[in-house]
């Protein structure tokens, strides 16, 4: 019997937990929000969700620098999935918790809730996708509002898939302070109408809508003394 079959979700026995790689200040992070950059492997956020034997479709890259956070995603396309535009079928919802605490179930003033929606296209160029700042369920407190443009996200077509690209400035994190807080809670759950979804960990089955005890910890890397 598999151990996933004894447990229901393996990934529970562990505190999932993965670095933050700091962005240098390169030329094309002059003006992050025009999603020019890209991110390496060395910011892979590892397959967790294989803990729960869950389908993978995607993978994705995060990193931080003063200006905010970035996110890098690579998703695969299905034989059926083809452009439609205006036919939202790319939806990431993206839990980021400033100040990470994991004995806290309750979403607090530092617990974030961004939904972010892109069409797929058939364009190599950048097509704007939209954002905007959700409400999480059973908060205790909310964090800061946010306008939707000052959330970049967009989409390329590429040969294997899609590319996904969010920059989220730090003002739109409140209480983001990687500098004297240097562990932040992360969790995402990434829809495709064709694909299906897939969590960063644990099962579909968790309360990461509602708990944020049960999101990732992302430790911060700092940069190195110049």
């Amino acid at each position: 019997m598999k151990l996933s079959e004894l447990l229901g979700d393996p990934s529970w026995l562990f505190d999932l937990g993965f670095p933050v790689a700091y962005v240098n200040d390169t030329k094309s992070f002059a003006k992050p929000e025009r999603l020019e950059w890209e991110l390496d492997d060395s910011f892979r956020i590892p397959p967790l969700s294989s803990l729960a034997d869950e389908k993978r479709f995607a993978e994705f890259s995060i990193g931080w620098n003063d200006d905010g956070l970035f996110l890098h995603g690579s998703i695969r396309k299905s034989q059926q999935d083809g452009p439609r535009r205006g036919d939202p079928t790319i939806l990431l919802s993206l839990y980021i918790d400033t100040r990470w605490s994991p004995g806290v179930h309750r979403g607090t003033t530092y617990c974030h809730r961004f939904d972010l929606m892109c069409n797929p296209t058939d364009s190599s160029e950048i097509v704007r996708g939209h954002g905007e700042l959700g409400a999480m369920q059973r908060a205790r407190a909310n964090p800061d509002e946010v306008h939707p443009k000052d959330i970049s996200v967009g989409l390329l077509s590429r040969s294997f898939g899609y590319e996904l690209k969010v920059f989220l400035p730090s003002f739109t994190l409140t209480g983001f302070d990687p500098r004297e807080f240097q562990e932040i809670g992360l969790f995402y759950v990434l829809q495709s109408q064709t694909l299906g979804s897939q969590c960063m960990a644990r099962s579909r089955n968790s309360p990461f809508f509602e708990d944020p005890s049960v999101w990732c910890r992302g430790k911060i890397i700092q940069p190195l003394a110049p």
